[in-house]
């Protein structure tokens, strides 16, 4: 997968097939920490979309005052993206949809 840090507002990425990183960078504050956030909200978003009846979860966008962390999920791969706080996280969404 290409570099999602092209796309204005992303800080940094990583790309998960299986739970296992297979691409991204280090760049961003989430780090080492970013294995740990991916398998977290791949749990939470199955537990959602299951008691909600709500279908495959794709996507799952959270903020803070100082970022925002994106997680766009497809069959066969997931995408954790820390974003600028200021950046439209839906946008961002459809572009990195489009790279997967």
């Amino acid at each position: 997968m290409e570099d999602l840090t092209g796309i204005k507002g992303v800080l940094g990425f990583a790309v998960y097939v299986s739970d296992s990183q297979v691409s991204g960078s280090a760049k961003g504050k989430l780090g080492d920490k970013a294995s740990d956030i991916e398998q977290f909200w791949v749990n939470a978003a199955s537990v959602i979309s299951n008691n909600l009846n709500l279908g495959e979860v794709k996507e799952v966008a959270v903020g803070g005052k100082d970022r925002q962390v994106l997680m766009v999920m497809s069959p066969d791969k997931t995408v954790l993206c820390e974003l600028d706080p200021k950046a439209n996280w839906k946008s961002i969404s459809a572009e990195v949809r489009r790279k997967m």
